[in-house]
């Protein structure tokens, strides 16, 4: 059987097909990869169980039934797969460089459609990753750390700037989650595999970059653990604090959050945080949310639980701090740029890389 390992795999010149169920690639996945399951959710589970309660051959002769009914359609699956990219060699991926990258690999090689199964399947591509991200939390860079009180469209703003090709690491689009108890509403939230193979690609993308730009984050986002060195380079980077006015801050977030579409939504996010909250303020928003007052609900969710929070983890940071009021996005994002060529061009004085 031909193998591939990791090292040799490229997700440009490699066709890969994950042969994972779709649970299981949707968690995580190689890039590029296109999912073409031997199993489906509830097939897996099902041999899986086989597998505990009474053995691995009767789990195999369980999987090599339903696999044996597939062949023809993954078959033809995969050689439409090729006509689309021709110059690219099949690399077949699943969990472990096992049994179902192996039957597939070998039915697709003696029907004469020749190809890789990856030597230690997805779990060698997670250990890259993990590896990935020590190397890179012992790269020295600088931080710019774009932060404000929640509605003040500061991902708006990073997204403009890494448009403009500045090294912005956008966690929360990683996340699949913008952070707050509303965050995941509307969005695909993604799992930690997911978002640590993203940011490997970003970090990689940036790595002759001599800083980042983040925005100000805590630990977690929504489920999503955030690495340590980024942490780090938040509490010893430059802050640049964006003060945007608070009616124009209700209606972001109106824009962002889609109360008429997600209102349900809204109603069991909030329903989290009210435990925390002052009981009449908590149930001032919650009559305002339950009568679809929703501009007047946020209105009050700002000045009474976000903003007080904000002032509050401000207070324990000792950064370098800028403060930039705007109310166009353009003032915003030249503002940003500016400081960030103030403390570039100063630091290439002190390292005599500028001349006077």
């Amino acid at each position: 059987m031909p193998k591939l390992s990791i090292f040799q795999w490229n997700s440009e010149k490699c066709l890969t097909i994950d042969v994972r169920s779709p649970q299981e690639f949707n968690e995580a996945t190689l890039p590029k990869a296109i999912n073409v399951p031997i199993f489906n959710n509830e097939e897996r589970v099902k041999v899986g169980t086989i597998y505990k309660q009474v053995g691995k051959v009767e789990a195999v002769k369980l999987g090599l039934s339903i696999y044996s009914k597939k062949i023809p359609d993954i078959f033809e699956t995969i050689i439409k797969l090729k006509e689309q990219h021709p110059k690219k060699k099949i690399v077949i991926v699943c969990a472990r460089g096992g049994m179902r990258s192996q039957s597939i690999a070998s039915t697709l090689n003696m029907l004469g459609i020749h190809c890789y199964q990856l030597d230690g399947g997805f779990r060698t591509y997670r250990s890259l990753i993990v590896d990935k991200l020590n190397e890179y939390a012992n790269v020295e860079k600088r931080f710019f750390i774009v932060s404000g009180n929640t509605g003040s469209k500061k991902t708006i703003i990073l997204q403009k700037l890494k448009r403009e090709g500045y090294p912005v690491l956008d966690l929360e689009d990683l996340a699949g989650h913008r952070g707050s108890a509303f965050g995941g509403i509307g969005l695909e939230v993604r799992s930690q595999k997911k978002f640590e193979s993203l940011l490997v690609a970003e970090l990689e993308y940036y790595q002759d970059s001599p800083y980042y730009i983040i925005e100000s984050e805590s630990k977690r986002i929504g489920n999503i653990i955030v690495p340590d060195f980024i942490i780090n380079g938040k509490k010893t980077g430059i802050n640049i604090e964006l003060v945007y006015p608070l009616q124009n801050r209700v209606q972001h977030i109106m824009e962002t959050y889609q109360p008429n579409k997600y209102g349900k939504e809204i109603l069991e996010a909030f329903m989290v945080i009210k435990k925390r909250m002052p009981v009449p303020i908590g149930t001032e928003i919650h009559n305002l949310l339950l009568n679809k007052q929703y501009d007047l609900a946020f209105e009050l969710l700002l000045k009474n639980y976000y903003d007080p929070q904000y002032v509050h983890a401000s207070s324990q940071n000792d950064q370098l701090h800028h403060q930039l009021k705007f109310t166009q996005i353009t003032e915003a994002v030249e503002g940003v740029k500016k400081v960030i060529a103030h403390y570039e061009y100063q630091l290439k004085k002190i390292e005599g890389m500028v001349q006077l």
